[in-house]
């Protein structure tokens, strides 16, 4: 494994206070996504991930969406924290990527492997985890600042009207990304690896 790879993942980090700067241009994330759609594993190669990117005044509408719904539900106070978190850490950024899985799509390998039907969404979820890990570590090789979110499935209906999203289609969670404002904070120390982990047969 590339030394290389291994300080990507390192670095990727959650990042909540973005701006509009374009670092790559917007087609070269388009290319990324078509990429990852192409190479990443899926249970018995099913390809059910699916993917809605959002740019500039697109992106900027998904957020307002989520904005006038927390203003029917929330009371003032929550509402207005609620709004300068969503304005700053998502709407103030380049993009949105909204992860989906295939109904339609997992419906057929459940027919096709029936004998694994009640594993299907379970194994799903693995396949969209590795796609939102893969484009949360690219985005931030670029230089953006990412993280992820699940407003799922307050936003889901309104999302699925305006960008004529397919009905089949699950939304999962999304991925604001932009031009970093902020420094993320020293990682928590955790539990040590080694006792998270158990190990035989190694060869010393």
């Amino acid at each position: 494994m590339g030394h290389s790879f291994i300080e990507a993942i390192a670095k990727r980090r959650s990042h909540y206070h973005l701006a509009d700067t374009k670092i790559v241009d917007d087609n070269t994330v388009i290319l990324l996504v078509d990429k990852l759609l192409e190479t990443m594993p899926t249970p018995f190669n099913v390809q059910s991930t699916r993917i809605l990117l959002l740019f500039n005044e697109q992106h900027r509408e998904l957020w307002n969406i989520l904005m006038d719904i927390f203003r029917e539900m929330l009371p003032p106070d929550r509402y207005e924290k609620s709004r300068q978190k969503i304005e700053t850490a998502f709407m103030a950024g380049r993009g949105t990527l909204l992860f989906y899985e295939d109904s339609e799509a997992l419906d057929t390998m459940r027919r096709e492997y029936s004998m694994y039907a009640n594993n299907v969404d379970t194994w799903a979820e693995h396949a969209s985890a590795m796609f939102q890990f893969a484009a949360w570590t690219s985005l931030a090789e670029f230089g953006y600042g990412v993280s992820l979110q699940h407003y799922n499935p307050l936003i889901d209906k309104a999302v699925a009207e305006r960008w004529m999203v397919n009905p089949n289609w699950r939304l999962i969670a999304q991925m604001p990304f932009g031009f970093p404002l902020d420094i993320p904070s020293e990682r928590l120390q955790r539990s040590s690896p080694h006792e998270r982990r158990i190990v035989f047969g190694e060869e010393r």
